[in-house]
């Protein structure tokens, strides 16, 4: 039997259009932008590298996403400040505001200060799109570097839409962390980064990556500026308030106090918290020891004392400095700690 022509040609448009008409056509890779601020991820041989050089340094970058990079300063991160930092924030939101097809936005930091950083973007950038640090322990002149493995997965996460309204990110060892949760808790460990109550939020294995929880305490602060006069105080055994009254005197607008255990505070330094308060000085209590929740009692709370509820002084401080940028209401500043403590009216 003789097929003819036209059932032929017939058959071959339709295998045309299976494969070719109906075939998904490839999605573009999500687009991330990486921001550098120095550190020990970018402490090359020699010299301290450009995020160009990070692109070159880990090619398997271009297969996650379209990157593009900025060098914002290049510093090791015991040189941050609060001006910096918030800069920094008001350059990520800019960011958000002029490039809505932008997936994520990358950080490199050192992670001396680290903790403080994110969690002030955390306070400052509305948790819409992901915003995630990278760093390292190790810098990438060693041969064990973990840097290259921190950048990758920080991508894959400012990449992954799971990632979207969960807040500031961290990631090292594979781990993520919620910046309000996070803290640097060895020197030179690989695993340093902890989320010591809580845990990490997800983490990433084999390039995947899964989020295993969403941060349910977030604060979103519309600060036009901020208060840097903030200063953090550790009680010791034998304190008497000299330390107060000395930061006071050299223009501290606010203090974070760590005092003992669950909030007991020696005769001599509430003297000095009287004093601070009568001058207009913003005081916030928290513990020392960095895990669990701070009581204020009367005589506190009739001084306008603030609890910092269950955040370490290195994140109570970011708060404030945050906070005091826009007022100075202790009513209004508690109710940030208590939100985020999870503490509703």
């Amino acid at each position: 039997m003789r097929i003819r022509t036209p059932i032929i040609m017939a058959i071959l448009l339709c295998a045309a259009f299976a494969l070719c008409g109906f075939a998904q056509p490839v999605q573009p890779l999500p687009r991330v932008h990486l921001v550098t601020t120095g550190g020990t991820i970018a402490g090359g041989a020699t010299g301290s590298l450009k995020a160009e050089d990070f692109l070159t340094l880990v090619p398997d970058l271009a297969k996650v996403a379209r990157l593009s990079v900025e060098d914002f300063v290049n510093i090791g991160s015991s040189r941050m400040t609060p001006e910096i930092q918030f800069t920094l924030a008001n350059r990520v939101n800019e960011l958000w505001r002029t490039d809505p097809d932008l997936a994520g936005i990358v950080i490199t930091h050192g992670t001396d200060s680290l903790e403080e950083t994110a969690f002030l973007l955390d306070l400052l950038v509305p948790p819409v799109r992901p915003v995630v640090f990278a760093a390292a322990q190790r810098p990438p002149r060693e041969t064990d570097t973990d840097g290259p493995r921190n950048l990758l997965n920080a991508v894959r996460v400012a990449a992954s839409p799971a990632a979207r309204e969960a807040g500031v990110l961290v990631t090292l060892n594979d781990e993520i962390h919620a910046a309000l949760e996070v803290r640097k808790t060895h020197a030179i460990a690989l695993d340093a980064f902890k989320s010591p109550w809580l845990g990490p939020v997800g983490y990433v294995d084999a390039g995947q990556v899964y989020l295993m929880r969403r941060p349910a305490r977030h604060v979103t602060l519309q600060a036009s500026t901020i208060e840097p006069r903030v200063d953090l105080l550790t009680l010791v055994a034998g304190s008497d308030g000299h330390l107060e009254r000395a930061a006071v005197a050299a223009g501290a607008r606010g203090l974070v106090l760590e005092v003992f255990g669950r909030g007991n505070v020696p005769g001599g330094v509430m003297d000095a918290v009287k004093d601070a308060r009568a001058k207009g000085v913003v005081v916030v209590f928290t513990t020392r020891t960095r895990g669990g929740r701070v009581e204020v009692n009367e005589e506190a709370r009739t001084l306008g004392v603030i609890s910092g509820e269950d955040l370490d002084g290195l994140k109570a401080r970011m708060l404030l400095v945050a906070a005091m940028g826009d007022t100075r209401d202790v009513a209004t500043i508690q109710g940030y700690f208590a939100k985020l403590a999870g503490r509703t009216p």
